[in-house]
């Protein structure tokens, strides 16, 4: 692949990846010294940050593993900032963090545990409260496949990289972690998602201004008056709801009016009533509807 597909440059600081026997996909903190090709093959000068005494190495940025036939990539970019997941409130928003770890480790979670200086991919065997986690590192050419105790504080969030998708959560089984989100800076987004992004903001906004004005205009229309309430009559009182509610002028307004108005439907239902409770069978109807009035004895 070529050297334009990836993103390094002299200086930087990068993480570097060894199939060396002891140190099998153990990644090691390095700054890029150099870049050159040797034989149409792409090369890095790497000086190892973490180990003083070490001389500066050559690596050779796309390894195969013994006799396999795919190409490992031995390169990536230094590892981004994590945080708990309680931590992220207390972060801006231009400052929002791009690993995020929620609740606490479980089983069959994929992480990085640093030990003698390096950082090897390992998954979680057993995470018991308040007990070391009991790691297994990857199989080879990936790992050494051992079993391990990991303090919490020493592992991080395995991920991967590759120069097409960039940072990406890895599975397992098609099982990914349950303790890792992966939160991709603003900046890190491709032109045409920023440009998404921003047309739902205009859009959201638009919508907020919309509303404000019809609250506003509500809250300037005039109430209902005596002039412009509309009158009901008693077959509109009869136009009841199916749940048996009566709309009342009061819940629209709280004018003397409306209140007025409300005591008038009343008295029109009442009336309504009287003459359902009073068939008409002639002038020698035994049928009365009296209206109701307090005793007065006891008062």
């Amino acid at each position: 692949m070529a050297q334009t597909s990836l993103p390094f440059k002299v200086g930087e600081t990068i993480e570097v990846r060894s199939f060396e026997g002891g140190y099998r996909g153990a990644w090691f903190r390095c700054k890029i010294l150099n870049i050159y090709t040797k034989e149409g093959k792409l090369f890095y000068s790497l000086k190892y940050i973490d180990y003083d005494e070490e001389e500066i190495h050559q690596t050779q940025v796309y390894q195969r593993f013994e006799d396999e036939e795919k190409e490992w990539l031995m390169v990536r970019p230094s590892y981004p900032p994590y945080y708990q997941e309680r931590e992220v409130r207390k972060i801006e928003a231009d400052q929002a963090p791009l690993v995020v770890v929620h609740g606490s480790w479980k089983v069959r979670d994929l992480v990085d545990w640093w030990k003698d200086d390096c950082f090897w991919c390992a998954t979680v065997l057993a995470a018991k409260i308040k007990e070391p986690l009991q790691i297994e590192l990857f199989p080879p050419p990936l790992g050494e496949g051992e079993i391990y105790s990991a303090l919490r504080k020493d592992v991080r969030p395995t991920l991967d990289w590759s120069p097409e998708d960039g940072w990406t959560v890895p599975s397992t089984d098609g099982r990914k972690s349950q303790s890792v989100k992966l939160v991709k800076r603003v900046d890190h987004v491709p032109q045409d998602v920023c440009q998404t992004g921003k047309e739902q903001t205009e859009k959201i906004k638009k919508q907020k201004t919309e509303r404000a004005k019809k609250q506003k205009t509500e809250r300037d229309m005039p109430q209902k008056t005596e002039r412009n309430m509309p009158q009901k009559t008693e077959e509109d009182m009869q136009q009841v709801k199916g749940n048996g509610e009566i709309s009342l002028n009061i819940d629209e307004s709280d004018s003397v009016e409306a209140a007025v108005y409300d005591l008038e439907e009343l008295i029109v239902r009442i009336e309504w009533i009287k003459k359902m409770l009073s068939p008409d069978v002639g002038e020698g109807s035994t049928w009365k509807c009296q209206d109701y009035r307090p005793s007065s004895k006891g008062m």
